[in-house]
């Protein structure tokens, strides 16, 4: 997520320089605080870990306290590196300290789909001048939150919630929920309001998100018109934001779901310019959530490795792949057996392009820790990348499942499965439930909708697939995500008007047939006795603009007399398909020739490692066909265009004949 320009120094850092890590001062001490829903690792003391820790599980749970929320809801902890002063978080954020003039960030939220880093500096953090300490940090991490509460608020709401609760402070055995935010409060007194209609229609695209010289209206603005709908709330017992956000989930417009709850535009936008003018603001105190003490906290020394490890890990995933290298190796070197080592060693080396090898070292991974539930997901998704064959499946499928045997709240394996499942089509029903249960567990994520609507349209369920493909594209953060969305819908209705078409065809032939027959025999006959033709059996009519059919049958017979000529059709007539092994072989090679013929049969000549296969399906419109490195420009034609295409093939082999088989999917890799 963005956030104000004015915050920038804190959580944004520049990219383009890079530093060395020295790894041979001395020994610094590490300490591993463990609470329930966060891992802090410090090179302070104990005491200071455990208030780190403390603090995220306060703002948490008071989170989930104001908005009801039950259960456990257990994610996977969220790692936190408290640095003891600014040379450690320096060592982490080199790039940081190195441009000129650069704000030094006193705090870093680096979120991953899978795994999350908080990055701080307690000497500035913690120390009694600091001001808004905690706010950039808790801003990041109530976006974290709510990415299983919302799914299609508008830009504004999601923020302007992100800023009212990441201005949470917490003192002694208080929590002070909607404090005054200084930094926006100085933006509103000196920059004007935008018209509350302006603010409603701002969405991941528009200028007032992304430009530096308005970004910091909207945030500010979105922050005071939550902080006045909430207090309102709070003051007269009433709950129209929440009903609000109801109307909003049933696709009433904002204006008109504003006019029934919170107010009209015009008398809302006269609300909250009194609001702003206003010198104080309520704020809530409570009492701190019960069942929170430091005391139960673990804490253990971190042996150098480890401390090493969980660094590095960080750095990989801030894409400081040299110097995460450096200091995984010297983990290894002081602990060969450590899991998480060899996983981010895995990471770094499949940022490289390093399949092979990456998949190497996450089955070490798993090898060494099989309860680690991102150890698990990240060696099936780099079986994922590799030769999927059958053996590479199975593996890459039980290891998912691993993954959510150990972490059952862990969307992304799910998701994965639910891809895995439906490409192989294997277990229809379960590739439907894993891949509902991803989004209905981060129903915020837009990735999981992409992977759900591709797994609906591999399974035939082409209008859940154009339904969750739109939602997406309307929720997409970014360009790429929208196109990969627009791209789906696109498939699926040109597949859809394929499959029309094609049982048109069959329709007219049948009945052409039908009265050729009976025309021949000089009185009707029964339109049950005649064999229908299957789709196989279409030929090149004057509509199709298909080339001519390999071999030609021009006859056909009712089954009780000679065969009689059709007149204005020919039926294509292929030889008789060999048997077909019940097994399934993945094969990756360069597109020779491809041939459709009629209404649905392909025909396609891979050349491949030292061999040739001749690869055909009766049904082309029925296979799966994806884009595996890059964005098609509309729809994937395989009929037109693709000679000298690379393609992932999964296939029926022949019995008896190895290089002839069905196919089953196509993935085309674009050279």
């Amino acid at each position: 997520m963005n956030v104000p320009a004015i915050r920038r120094a804190f959580v944004f850092i520049f990219i383009g320089f890079t530093a060395g890590i020295s790894l041979a001062k001395k020994p610094e001490t590490w300490t591993t605080v463990k609470s329930p829903n966060f891992i802090v690792l410090t090179n302070a003391n104990e005491k200071q870990g455990r208030r780190v820790a403390y603090q995220f599980e306060m703002i948490r749970a008071v989170f989930r306290q104001f908005f009801n929320l039950k259960g456990s809801n257990k994610d996977l902890p969220v790692t936190i590196i408290a640095a003891q002063d600014e040379q450690t978080l320096k060592a982490l954020l080199p790039e940081s300290w190195a441009v000129k003039g650069a704000s030094h960030p006193a705090g870093y939220y680096l979120r991953g789909l899978e795994k999350s880093y908080v990055a701080l500096r307690l000497d500035v953090i913690m120390g009694n001048g600091a001001v808004e300490p905690f706010e950039p940090i808790y801003h990041e991490y109530v976006h974290y939150l709510t990415r299983r509460m919302v799914a299609q608020l508008p830009l504004w709401m999601v923020e302007g919630m992100a800023e009212f609760y990441g201005n949470t402070r917490i003192e002694a055995h208080q929590v002070f929920v909607g404090t005054p935010s200084p930094s926006n409060l100085m933006v509103l007194r000196r920059t004007q309001p935008l018209p509350l209609a302006v603010l409603f229609a701002v969405n991941h695209s528009s200028p007032y998100y992304h430009e530096q010289n308005k970004t910091s209206i909207f945030y500010a603005q979105s922050w005071a018109l939550m902080h006045l709908l909430i207090t309102r709330d709070w003051r007269e017992g009433t709950h129209h934001t929440n009903d609000f956000m109801v109307l909003l989930g049933q696709n009433v417009s904002a204006e008109e779901a504003a006019r029934r709850t919170i107010g009209s535009l015009p008398t809302l936008q006269e609300a909250l310019s009194q609001y702003i003018g206003r010198l104080s603001f309520t704020a809530a105190r409570l009492e701190a959530p019960p069942g929170i003490s430091p005391s139960d906290f673990q804490a253990e020394a971190a042996s150098d490795a480890e401390s090493l490890a969980v660094r590095a890990d960080f750095m990989a995933r801030d894409r400081h792949y040299q110097e995460a290298k450096a200091m995984v190796e010297e983990a290894l070197k002081s602990d060969p057996k450590l899991a998480e080592a060899h996983a981010t060693m895995g990471f770094i080396v499949s940022r490289e392009g390093k399949m092979d090898e990456a998949t190497t070292w996450y089955a070490q991974a798993v090898a060494l820790n099989s309860q680690s539930c991102l150890a698990n997901y990240y060696y099936a998704m780099s079986l994922f990348k590799g030769k999927l064959n059958n053996d590479a499946a199975e593996k890459a499928e039980s290891s998912l499942r691993s993954s959510i045997k150990v972490a059952p709240q862990f969307a992304p394996a799910y998701s994965a499965l639910g891809w895995l499942l439906a490409m192989r089509h294997k277990n229809l029903d379960e590739a439907y439930l894993m891949a509902t249960t991803a989004v209905g567990l981060e129903p915020g994520e837009v990735h999981y909708r992409l992977n759900a609507a591709e797994v609906f349209e591999m399974m035939g369920q082409y209008d859940n697939a154009v339904r969750v493909a739109k939602i997406a594209a309307a929720m997409a953060k970014t360009i790429e995500d929208e196109n990969a969305a627009l791209a789906i819908v696109s498939n699926v209705q040109q597949r859809q008007e394929y499959e029309k078409k094609s049982q048109e065809q069959v329709e007219a032939l049948r009945k052409e047939q039908a009265e050729a027959i009976a025309a021949r025999a000089g009185a009707p006959r029964q339109a049950e006795k005649v064999s229908p033709p299957t789709q196989e059996d279409i030929a090149s009519g004057p509509d199709s603009g298909q080339p001519p059919a390999l071999q030609h049958r021009d006859t056909t017979s009712d089954g009780n007399g000679p065969a009689v000529p059709v007149r204005g059709v020919a039926l294509t007539a292929h030889p008789l398909r060999p048997e077909l092994l019940p097994i399934r072989r993945v094969v990756e090679g360069t597109i020779k020739n491809v041939m459709c013929i009629g209404g649905s049969t392909l025909e396609m000549t891979l050349s491949s490692t030292g061999r040739v296969l001749q690869l055909y399906s009766d049904n082309y419109l029925k296979i799966p066909y994806s884009a595996l490195n890059f964005q098609p420009q509309g729809v994937l034609n395989p009929c037109t265009g693709v000679e000298g295409w690379h393609a992932r093939v999964t296939y029926h082999p022949s019995k008896g004949q190895a290089s002839q088989g069905e196919m089953l999917e196509v993935g085309f890799l674009k050279n």
